[in-house]
């Protein structure tokens, strides 16, 4: 016959209670459970530094580019080629208007308010020609790209930042589709730029030659 003393009693007791609070033999489990979910945050969180590192996050900028270096200078060459004036004439919004180049550098275009010429910047997707031309009438200049890599287009949207910040706010960067021939068009009214990729100092050159040229009906116009 087993005999239970007073003292074995109020040890089982205890136990009971400590496994009803949670404690006793689980607690060895949960403490397990909660070093993995630690790891595993900490393994999250070095995998995200390295990501981070390759995608050069803790780079130092690269400094500006001084777009008034001599470098730069175009004094008496010809950037681009001459295309023919269109003209300049309204026609209603949503009226299509065929153009003598891809992209157009001159002709009828839209005149809406909000809607033609575009707010200038950069832009995600493509602008119809009727839009951008205005833009072009007022002296801006537009940079269409086609076919870049991710960084390409990284590497294009940071020069025209750097051009904005630097005297030449007007500029209008947009995809273009049907950009065939080349990567990169540069448009000023009545001069088109082409390159077969990202040339910061040719796109430079171009702004240098092309910003609100004298050719533009409203150079000088935000």
């Amino acid at each position: 016959m087993t005999v239970t003393t007073r003292r074995d009693r109020r040890e089982r007791e205890r136990t009971r209670q400590q496994r009803r609070r949670g404690g006793g033999s689980p607690a060895p489990r949960r403490r397990i459970g909660q070093g993995w979910i630690v790891l595993g945050a900490l393994a999250a969180f070095v995998a995200l530094v390295v990501a981070a590192r390759a995608l050069g996050a803790f780079d130092a900028p690269a400094p500006p580019v001084d777009v008034n270096a001599t470098q730069f200078d175009t004094t008496g060459q010809t950037v681009g080629t001459k295309i023919e004036d269109m003209g300049r004439d309204h026609v209603p919004v949503g009226q299509t208007v065929t153009y003598n180049s891809v992209p157009p550098t001159s002709g009828q275009h839209w005149s809406q308010v909000g809607v033609a010429p575009a707010p200038w910047g950069i832009k995600d997707t493509n602008l119809p020609n009727e839009v951008t031309t205005h833009n072009l009438e007022h002296g801006g200049i537009v940079i269409a790209y086609n076919n870049l890599s991710s960084s390409e287009v990284d590497q294009l949207k940071t020069i025209a930042r750097n051009l904005m910040s630097s005297g030449y706010p007007k500029v209008i960067v947009e995809p273009y589709p049907k950009l065939s021939d080349a990567k990169i068009a540069l448009t000023a009214w009545t001069w088109l730029y082409k390159l077969p990729t990202v040339d910061q100092t040719q796109i430079i050159r171009f702004f240098r030659a092309h910003y609100d040229p004298v050719e533009a009906p409203e150079r000088g116009t935000a």
